[in-house]
């Protein structure tokens, strides 16, 4: 039967009475999820006889006719839907319906917890709370540093970074990043009530050239720093590696200072006194002022000048 139908769809062609036919073509191809994120062109091409015409509807837009091949560009976002069918002197076709989805726009991502920037302290319990989503296409795949609900990461000190990563089902992707700190209290432990073991008075600290003096050594003399570090619970511990450098630093009539690098340390743990303690040699500085950049390895810091007096006669001698 099937042999029958196809012998005689062949001579009514022949004849001129065969109804014509359409087919699409479409590139780039949808890809599974029926979604694409770029422009696409549609072709119809068809068959028939004397008259051959292709008319096509786009999003109800009206009816167009052409002589086939027929090239459409549809560059627009959202569901598209295109009605075509062939027509010659004999007839037309029955029409052919096509949807075309576009995306090109990447998921939203807006976090709330973190915030940018946002000091949170060490060992502090932070909900993530964040959210992502697609309105066109939907969501395939998310990812994160942290679920929505679950713990932010606070057990390491400094400069963090909190990740979302989102994709849509037409292939688009967004990545959203927010950078925080997390941070100690810091806690003074001598009797100066300073990082330092002295503090010049408040009228003798003066401005010296861009920044307040804040003591003052004798050469030979140490500079004691000292400090305690404590998470959010007050717990005090070695939670990071502190450091201190030292630079000279001098008038410069164009920058205003100059400085120069002499040293860098790092300030060791006294676990049994339960702070961090450096005693800085002094005797290999020659006098003037110099600036200590306590760096207490959670990115907080402190600049401190300081400066450094010739020996006595005393201590010279």
């Amino acid at each position: 039967m099937r042999v029958i139908l196809v012998l005689l769809a062949l001579f009514f062609g022949f004849l001129g009475l065969a109804t014509p036919y359409s087919w699409h073509t479409l590139y780039p191809e949808p890809n599974t999820y029926g979604w694409n994120n770029t422009p696409v062109t549609v072709t119809l091409e068809a068959s028939g006889g004397a008259g051959l015409q292709v008319c096509y509807i786009l999003d109800n837009a009206g009816q167009v006719c052409q002589t086939p091949p027929v090239t459409i560009t549809i560059s627009s976002e959202g569901v598209h839907t295109l009605e075509y069918w062939a027509k010659d002197a004999t007839g037309e076709e029955s029409h052919h319906f096509l949807t075309i989805k576009i995306d090109f726009t990447p998921p939203k991502i807006s976090v709330r917890v973190p915030e940018e920037d946002h000091k949170y302290f060490l060992h502090e319990k932070v909900q993530v709370d964040w959210v992502a989503y697609d309105r066109l296409s939907g969501l395939e795949f998310v990812d994160a540093a942290a679920r929505p609900g679950e713990s932010l990461n606070t057990d390491s000190p400094g400069h963090q970074t909190f990740w979302v990563l989102a994709r849509d089902r037409a292939g688009n992707t967004a990545r959203t990043e927010v950078d925080y700190r997390v941070i100690c209290y810091i806690e003074t432990v001598l009797e100066s009530g300073f990082y330092l073991d002295r503090l010049l008075p408040k009228e003798e600290q003066v401005l010296m050239w861009k920044f307040p003096l804040r003591a003052r050594y004798s050469r030979g003399e140490p500079i004691l720093i000292a400090f305690r570090l404590l998470d959010f619970y007050r717990q005090p511990g070695p939670w990071t590696r502190p450091n201190l450098l030292l630079t000279q630093v001098r008038p410069d009539p164009e920058f205003g200072e100059r400085h120069t690098i002499w040293d860098w340390v790092f300030i060791p743990y006294d676990a049994e006194a339960g702070f961090y303690r450096l005693s800085y040699d002094t005797t290999g500085r020659e006098p003037g002022v110099y600036e200590l950049w306590l760096d207490f390895g959670d990115s907080q810091s402190q600049r401190i000048r300081v400066e450094i007096l010739p020996e006595s006669k005393e201590e010279g001698s």
